[in-house]
Parts: structure tokens; C-alpha cells; sequence
């Protein structure tokens, strides 16, 4: 299969310019007729492909360019690499970057949910596109069972009776962990239990719990979609989407912009990465999220969706 200039360009993710420089100097190796050049699919494979790599850890094609042959003599100064020489080394590190990406079964580096609608959308394409396994982790999940998000794909999934179970962890929203995001995010104030019962985060859970609740209801008189929730007096390490196809993860911190002034913390304010749900990163995810499912560790405790209810007042 023969690429394009702009294909190149576009998959190296660097500019038409960049490409014509790499062919000209050989770094890609090509055909030229004309005014044309003849690119291969394997010639650009060879500057990814992680095989290639020389004992230091540059590519070997890469290596071959920093002595090109010429007819012409060249005069380059020790103190400034030449623009062969930079160009290299940027692809050099671009090309060791992306192999490790690859190699580890990232698929996409998104941007933050707060702040890019496209997260949002890439996540709810998986999930619409989902069947089998569903697994959830995060501390509310309000997109999730919300009144907003991604609530009416699940609920679209429960009315078709798709073939899905949906597993999902949440954060006991009684528990000192529930208390400690309402501080961070709402002020000191919200030390107080019953300031914390009246506040935003308590009552977010509160209107989770019953779209739950009714989820679970209805799953109950479905033969293939199923829910189940459980809740944990446990900080979770990170936000997770994981369908059959696709694991999203974001790390889960107390930091915020400097600039913020809304009390954001916590959550939705990092890059969101997406794998393959087949790699051994994502693997490792689902061990993670198996074991604080089973509750077997005597210092995390799960508690039932029955047990939060009744907690919380909700009827189940």
C-alpha cells in the first residue's frame, strides 16, 4: 500500500515539511518518481516497529543518519547539532514514546473530562458500542447514575435487555472517605456530619442511589442486562471505565489549578488514558478491581447496595 506525504505526516504526527526533510536525507526510505514519491506502509512501520531498536536504544535506521553519505562535503559545528542531527533525535524520542505506548496497549491519550467534550464522547461511544462486562470504579459515578452523562446509555441498555452486566464500586458516601472529597471540595465547614448530610456531595449520592436503586429494579424483570453496586470505606486509586474493547483511567488527587475558584478537586482535571482492554496494564486494573469486589482485605470494607440504602433512607 502505497501513503501520501500527508498520510505520513499525519501518522508520525509531525508536519509535511518534517517528511519531505526525512525522505530527502533517506531517514524514510522511498522511491521518488518525478516529483512524487513512492512511500510503503513497511517504510514507516520500520521507524515504529520496536524490533528495530539498536543496542542504545535508537532505532536503527535512525542511528544510520546521524553519519549520512554525501558527495558534498559538510562542515558541522561540535557545538550545533545540524538539522539531521535534531531531527533525528526528535524522532528518536517520538519513536521511543509511541513504543512504549504501543507496546504497554494505549490506544489514545484524552484530554480531561472537565474540560474536553471529546473524553466524554470516546467514553460513551465504548459503552454504546459495549457487550458483556461492564466495570466502574470511581467515587460517585454521577455521569454514570446521574441524571446527566452517560445515565440514559445504561438505561438505554436495560430497556433492550442487551446482553450486559454492569459492575460498579463507589465510594461508601457515609463513610470518612465521602467526607474527606466534601471538604476538599466545599470547605472546612463540611467537617461537620450534619453541614456534610445538608451539602452538594451527600445529596449527589443521595439522587445516585435511587437511579441505582431503579436501575437494579428493572434489571430485575430483564433476562440479559443485570446490575450490581457495591460501596467501600476506600479511597480509590483512580477513576475506571473498563468495556470489553476499551479501559479509560484516570488517576484520582487532591490537587487543583491555581486558578480554580470553584472548589474542583479530586477529579475530571488530568489527561485520561485509554487502552485496550486486552493489554497486561489493563489486566492488572481488573485484578485491582476483583479484589476490592471480593472484600477479603479486613481493612477495606464493601458494603451491599441494602446495606447504603438503608443508610441513606433509599428504598430499594
Amino acid at each position: 500500500m502505497s501513503l501520501s506525504v500527508r498520510d505520513v505526516a499525519v501518522r508520525l504526527n509531525v508536519s509535511e515539511k518534517t517528511v519531505y526533510k526525512w525522505l530527502k536525507t533517506g531517514l524514510i526510505p522511498a522511491n521518488r518518481i518525478g516529483k512524487s514519491w513512492i512511500i510503503t506502509e513497511e517504510s514507516v512501520l520500520a521507524l515504529v516497529e520496536p524490533k528495530l531498536q539498536s543496542p542504545a536504544g535508537v532505532p536503527q535506521r535512525l542511528s544510520a543518519v546521524q553519519s549520512p553519505t554525501t558527495t558534498t562535503p559538510q562542515t558541522i559545528s561540535a557545538s550545533k547539532p545540524s538539522s539531521t542531527e535534531d531531527d533525528a533525535a526528535h524522532l528518536a524520542r517520538f519513536t521511543n514514546i509511541l513504543s512504549g505506548a504501543v507496546g504497554q496497549g494505549m490506544t489514545g491519550i484524552l484530554g480531561p473530562r472537565a474540560a474536553d467534550t471529546e473524553t466524554s464522547s470516546t467514553i460513551a461511544s465504548a459503552l454504546a458500542n459495549a457487550d458483556g462486562e461492564i466495570l466502574l470504579q470511581g467515587i460517585g459515578l454521577r455521569e454514570f447514575f446521574g441524571d446527566r452523562g452517560h445515565t440514559p446509555i445504561l438505561k438505554q441498555m436495560a430497556a433492550e435487555d442487551r446482553a450486559v452486566q454492569i459492575r460498579a464500586i463507589l465510594v461508601n458516601p457515609v463513610s470518612e472517605f465521602a467526607r474527606a472529597r466534601a471538604v476538599a471540595e466545599d470547605g472546612a465547614q463540611f467537617v461537620d456530619e450534619d453541614r456534610y448530610k445538608a451539602g452538594p456531595l451527600y445529596n449527589d449520592s443521595w439522587r445516585s442511589l435511587n437511579v441505582i436503586a431503579a436501575m437494579k429494579k428493572d434489571a430485575a424483570s430483564r433476562s440479559h442486562f443485570g446490575i450490581d453496586v457495591r460501596f467501600v470505606d476506600h479511597w480509590p486509586s483512580v477513576y475506571l471505565v473498563m468495556t470489553g474493547e476499551s479501559t479509560f483511567v484516570e488517576t484520582y488527587q487532591f490537587g487543583k489549578p491555581n486558578a480554580a475558584v470553584d472548589g474542583s478537586s479530586i477529579d475530571g482535571l488530568v489527561p485520561m488514558l485509554q487502552f485496550q482492554s486486552n493489554s497486561s496494564y489493563a489486566s492488572i486494573l481488573r485484578q485491582h478491581f476483583d479484589y476490592i469486589w471480593s472484600g477479603t482485605n479486613p481493612h477495606v470494607r464493601t458494603h451491599s447496595l441494602a446495606d447504603i440504602a438503608e443508610a441513606m433512607h433509599v428504598d430499594v
